[in-house]
C-alpha cells in the first residue's frame, strides 16, 4: 500500500512539474542577429564593402554599404531573428502576390518567401529555420532575384554555422 502511495505522489508531482513550469524556461535565449555574420562575410556576399553591423531592435542586424548615393537602391542586408509562427506563415504565404519557394541545403528547412506588386517588380527574402533558432536574410539593391536569393542562401549557410 504504501509504494503505491509513494508512487501516486512521484506522478502527481512531475504532472505538476510539467503543468507550473513555462516552456521557455528550457529555451535558449535567440541568439544576437549581428553575431550570426561578420561585416566581411557580408561584404564577400555583396562584392562592396559595408560598415560594421547596426542592431536596430534587438532582433534585427544591418549591413549597408556607405556613401550610397541613392539610399533605396544600396546594397544591404539584414538578418532578422524571427518566431516558429513566422515561419510558417513564410511556408504557407496568405497574400495573393507571395508564394513560398523551397530552399534546399540550408538549416534544418529553409524557404523563400517571394513577393511581386502590381508593378511587376518582385522580392524574395530567405526564411531558415537551425534547431530552435528561425531568421530570416533579406538582400537589398540588386536588381535580378536570382542573384538576391543566391546571396540569401550563401549568408544563411554562414549564419547556420554559428548556430
Amino acid at each position: 500500500m504504501d509504494s503505491r502511495y509513494s508512487f501516486l505522489a512521484a506522478v502527481a508531482f512531475l504532472f505538476s512539474l510539467g503543468i507550473c513550469s513555462p516552456r521557455s524556461a528550457f529555451a535558449a535565449p535567440p541568439p544576437d542577429p549581428c553575431s550570426l555574420l561578420t561585416q566581411a562575410q557580408v561584404s564577400a556576399a555583396l562584392g562592396t564593402t559595408v560598415e560594421a553591423p547596426q542592431l536596430v531592435p534587438a532582433k534585427l542586424c544591418q549591413w549597408s554599404t556607405p556613401k550610397q548615393p541613392n539610399p533605396t537602391n544600396a546594397k544591404s542586408v539584414v538578418l532578422t531573428i524571427s518566431t516558429e509562427r513566422a515561419f510558417g506563415f513564410a511556408k504557407t504565404p496568405v497574400a495573393s502576390g507571395t508564394k513560398a519557394v523551397p530552399a534546399s541545403g540550408v538549416g534544418d528547412d529553409a524557404v523563400y518567401a517571394v513577393s511581386v506588386d502590381a508593378s511587376g517588380s518582385s522580392a524574395a527574402q530567405l526564411h531558415v529555420k537551425k534547431g530552435s533558432t528561425y531568421f530570416v536574410v533579406h538582400v537589398y539593391g540588386f536588381p535580378d532575384q536570382t542573384k538576391v536569393m543566391e546571396i540569401e542562401k550563401a549568408l544563411a549557410l554562414q549564419a547556420c554555422s554559428k548556430l
